[in-house]
């Protein structure tokens, strides 16, 4: 079941949906762009604020399943040396792409939690310890889930972080000497250096890193951390549904 398909994610959308448009009437405009001067009961802002967090989890896997797509387009149609290469350039910026995404998840999750839970946390200091710290969430269900949405989002931090604050590429998933050759490769046509290529090893290149591999790969994490992220919704409902009944 996609997170688009959850019954507590149709329940946030519906809600929001009703009185929103009122006040889209009431401006003539779509409602909430920034500046607008709409203004919220406290009612109204709690299930806006949860609705918003929760569409936010579901664009991130919208735009997975975007990368995933993007991956298996073909950019050349002829597989001679130089075009091979090329595609592996493809793979790794679609990766590399794919990882920044799918590590958002985590911090995706915790602000919805610190939204339906209402911990007070500003939205740059919403970490892992910080909310899982809390007494509304430590020992729950909820924190058992966002633990395993820590551990299974883990393996990507350190190539983000690398990537994004150093510089260096990530690493495809595949042998790390068939991963450098390609890459000096690369980096030699780059500098119209005449290389004796070696037919052999771009064919077992392609044949290691297909397009068909990396997106299985990608197809399997993602169906892992969806499942685990359709808990973390089903966990956080009956709160919601306690907090909102609170509010006149």
């Amino acid at each position: 079941m996609a997170i688009d398909e959850h019954k507590f994610y149709i329940e946030l959308i519906e809600t929001v949906w009703v009185w929103s448009q009122t006040h889209a009437e009431e401006k003539f405009q779509i409602p909430f762009p920034r500046g607008a001067g709409i203004t919220l009961s406290p009612k109204q802002h709690y299930e806006y604020s949860c609705y918003y967090w929760c569409n936010k989890l579901n664009d991130i896997f919208i735009r997975l399943k975007e990368i995933r797509a993007m991956t298996g387009r073909s950019l050349y149609r002829k597989k001679n040396e130089v075009k091979s290469v090329l595609m592996q350039e493809w793979i790794q910026y679609n990766y590399e792409h794919y990882t920044i995404v799918y590590q958002g998840i985590l911090d995706v999750a915790l602000l919805l939690t610190n939204a339906i839970l209402e911990l007070g946390n500003l939205h740059r200091k919403c970490s892992y310890d910080t909310v899982c710290d809390n007494t509304k969430v430590n020992g729950t269900s909820v924190h058992r889930i966002l633990k395993r949405i820590q551990d299974t989002t883990k393996k990507h931090r350190e190539g983000k972080n690398i990537f994004v604050h150093q510089g260096e590429r990530i690493e495809l998933p595949i042998d790390r000497k068939t991963y450098d050759t390609v890459d000096l490769l690369n980096l030699a046509i780059r500098l119209g250096i005449e290389v004796d290529i070696d037919r052999q090893l771009l064919g077992e290149f392609l044949q290691i890193v297909t397009v068909k591999e990396i997106m299985e790969i990608m197809e399997k994490e993602c169906k892992v951390i969806e499942s685990q992220t359709e808990g973390l919704l089903t966990a956080l409902q009956p709160s919601y549904q306690r907090i909102h009944s609170l509010y006149l």
